[in-house]
């Protein structure tokens, strides 16, 4: 029953990561900074379950220091599997070579 509960739950983050990040970019235009933050919610959600979306909130993090240091500031204050996901996008870690 547990890899029922959460296969349903890795599906759920899959469909509201992508919802959040195709709807960030629809209203990215707006004068608020609304799409960024659906944006950076929707990667979140992402980024356990995707290498590449990994690969891209490294390169994110390596780019701007500021959104790296709030990363590391709030990693404690976050649920354990976003605790993860920003060990696992530590901009300073080489990620592993995958061998064919």
């Amino acid at each position: 029953m547990e890899t029922v509960t959460a296969s349903l739950l890795a599906l759920i983050h899959k469909i509201t990561g992508g919802l959040l990040v195709m709807a960030g970019f629809v209203v990215l235009p707006m004068p608020i900074p609304l799409g960024l933050i659906m944006i950076a919610l929707g990667l979140a959600m992402l980024a356990p379950y995707f290498s590449a979306v990994q690969a891209l909130v490294r390169t994110i993090r390596r780019k701007s220091p500021v959104v790296n240091d709030a990363m590391v500031k709030f990693k404690q204050k976050c649920p354990r599997v976003i605790q993860i996901t920003i060990e696992k996008t530590n901009p300073d870690m080489t990620p592993p070579m995958v061998e064919d």
